[in-house]
């Protein structure tokens, strides 16, 4: 009989995403993410301390006391070769932007990671942009050529939308990331 997956059947959509508080912390035992790092980021308290240093902010995403995922966000800048708004009277080449810095997920929780992002890009687009000029959400897509086949996560996010900055960037990447954005315009007018 194959066994069932811990997060099955759940609709993630319906959960709240939660900001990380210290009563959180103590959440992740059985966090199983296909980059162990993240985990380990997790249980040596590495995002906690990012977020008490105000570096970033987490949220994470919760079945009952098993962690589901976490986000991390923090603020960065766009910068491009050519004015992306030129159209719209813009020539700048640097923009302000919110970055997704870590995005992990338990493996058994299929479309979280998704909904996560999704989440923050609402966030951003809901929350922020009426406070500060924000534009463009960023993530820098892990390319990991230590493995094999390499992992390149630049595909998940482009599935939701994000562009590469430099789409003829050749692979490998010279830096262990793809850099890629979101523009929050069409969010922003719904």
């Amino acid at each position: 009989m194959p066994s069932q997956s811990k997060f099955e059947g759940i609709d993630f959509s319906q959960l709240p995403v939660e900001p990380l508080t210290p009563e959180l912390l103590s959440l992740g035992q059985g966090f199983r993410c296909v980059r162990g790092e993240f985990v380990t980021y997790w249980k040596q308290g590495r995002i906690q301390r990012e977020s008490d240093a105000n570096v970033c902010n987490c949220w994470i995403l919760r079945v009952d006391d098993a962690l589901v995922g976490y986000i991390t966000l923090l603020a960065d800048k766009l910068q491009v070769e050519n004015p992306l708004l030129a159209a719209e009277g813009v020539k700048y080449q640097t923009f302000p932007a919110i970055k997704i810095g870590l995005l992990a997920v338990d493996r058994r929780a299929k479309g979280a990671g998704k909904y996560l992002v999704e989440w923050a890009i609402d966030y951003v687009a809901a929350a922020l942009v009426p406070m500060v000029g924000v534009r463009f959400v960023t993530v820098d897509a892990l390319y990991d050529r230590d493995t094999d086949p390499a992992y390149d996560a630049s595909g998940f996010y482009t599935k939701l939308g994000f562009e590469f900055v430099d789409p003829n960037e050749s692979l490998p990447p010279e830096t262990p990331y793809r850099t890629m954005y979101y523009d929050l315009k069409p969010v922003i007018e719904l």
